[in-house]
């Protein structure tokens, strides 16, 4: 009789508070407007929504996005905390200034006056409002998941309540099982938030996650550091990554204090400022076998202290950052020692 193959474990689902995730605003904000994270918005929402070409959400409180099936303006606002009136209202005059045809509201949760106007808003206007409710759920010790419900505005009390009862006392499905480089990935970070949770590190540790790469919060929103587990060339990767339209002139008054931030950090660095839209500053450890987890300790480490370096190293400095004060020169000499690394995260 051929032996039974042995089943994966399944985890348990637990709800968390999303500020456990997303500790500031900002962070929780350049989350939302990720292409992955609009797909599961948009598929929450009934719309395609396209990436912003801006980061106006950091900027301005609110992101302006395109539906791509129509081509209608989408004013998406989001909040970490429940949301009060007086941000309704300012919802509102965002949506009458930029004359969106749909709004989205995006919070952990909504006041009953604030859904019951939503709702009163959805009916008695042509604009499309609709509330969501972001969920954030763990998945054992280690990998967390997010959720977005439609509460109120744009839904059918008469569905919304038949499916209420039809979900009563349902537990949330459970996550597809990762495959083996996705277990070894979170299995890796899972690791280096623990040490750097027993350190107290500046960097704030997230969640671990099944991805080759994983960020971390700096100083305000368009940067974020990186860690990266890169296979192919059998490298790390501890990356600063720069994004949004004021990339390009961030990148270069960093770039004019290189020599003062090699000096502090004591770390080769590589600078490339290529991309429109998306700059980085990145220290590298070659010669990684991530299949010999003997030596992960040691890379864990060197993630740790590469971290360290970068927030305070850059921290204060993008803090100061102003895109206005940069002027480039006709012919600027250009950084010979660049290499192009990937804004998303690597397979």
């Amino acid at each position: 009789m051929p032996k039974r193959a042995a089943k994966p474990k399944l985890g348990r689902l637990q709800k968390l508070d999303p500020t456990d995730y997303w500790q500031t605003q900002a962070d929780f904000q350049q989350w939302l407007i990720e292409a992955e994270t609009l797909d599961l918005l948009g598929e929450a929402a009934g719309l395609s929504l396209d990436p912003p070409e801006t980061d106006s959400l950091a900027e301005l409180g609110y992101a302006l996005l395109n539906e791509a099936d129509t081509g209608s303006l989408v004013l998406v606002v989001a909040h970490l905390e429940e949301p009060d009136l007086l941000e309704l209202g300012q919802l509102l005059a965002w949506a009458a200034a930029e004359n969106a045809n749909a709004v989205l509201w995006v919070a952990p949760d909504f006041s009953e006056a604030a859904a019951l106007t939503f709702d009163w808003l959805n009916q008695s206007s042509e604009i499309t409002f609709l509330g969501l409710t972001v969920e954030l759920w763990q998945i054992g010790k280690a990998a967390m998941a997010a959720n977005f419900i439609p509460m109120c505005g744009a839904v059918d009390d008469s569905e919304a309540d038949l499916e209420a009862e039809d979900t009563e006392d349902v537990a949330p499905k459970e996550p597809e099982l990762l495959t083996p480089l996705q277990q070894q990935n979170l299995e890796f970070w899972s690791g280096l938030c623990d040490r750097m949770d027993r350190q107290g590190s500046l960097v704030k540790p997230g969640s671990p996650t099944p991805e080759a790469t994983i960020g971390f919060a700096i100083a305000r929103a368009g940067f974020r550091l990186n860690a990266i587990l890169d296979r192919d060339h059998g490298s790390l990767y501890t990356e600063l990554l720069l994004s949004g339209i004021d990339a390009q002139p961030h990148f270069h008054l960093l770039a004019e204090e290189r020599e003062a931030i090699v000096d502090e950090m004591g770390l080769p660095l590589i600078w490339d400022g290529t991309g429109d839209q998306a700059c980085m500053v990145a220290s590298t450890l070659a010669e990684v076998d991530l299949d010999n987890r003997d030596r992960w300790p040691d890379y864990q480490a060197w993630f740790c202290d590469c971290l360290e370096r970068f927030y305070e190293a850059f921290f204060d400095r993008i803090k100061r950052l102003d895109a206005n004060g940069y002027q480039p020169l006709p012919k600027r000499a250009a950084m010979t020692d660049t290499l192009v690394l990937p804004a998303r995260p690597r397979g």
